[in-house]
């Protein structure tokens, strides 16, 4: 899972983007990767641990990025959908 994430992040995508999630409780950072511009990857960090969903529609990224409460909108939209399955 670790290795996943730092190829992620070592990669060249068309899109990477941030967004300050310094206003969150629980939200230490939160990514968006994608190659096309329509899905990606997400990942979402807390003090804790870092989650890692595929797939996740550019749309819901930019609703993720523009809600009033990021840790609602990733529990109600994000949370269990969109989440990477790794095997051995």
């Amino acid at each position: 899972y670790d290795e996943v994430l730092t190829e992620i992040k070592s990669l060249d995508f068309k899109i990477i983007d941030n967004v300050n999630t310094s206003n969150s409780s629980w939200i230490r950072a939160a990514s968006f990767y994608s190659c096309d511009g329509k899905t990606g990857y997400f990942i979402l960090r807390t003090d804790k641990k870092e989650y890692l969903h595929s797939s996740l529609p550019y749309s819901v990224w930019i609703e993720f990025k523009n809600a009033k409460s990021f840790g609602k909108y990733y529990n109600q939209s994000i949370k269990n959908m969109h989440s990477i399955e790794l095997t051995k």
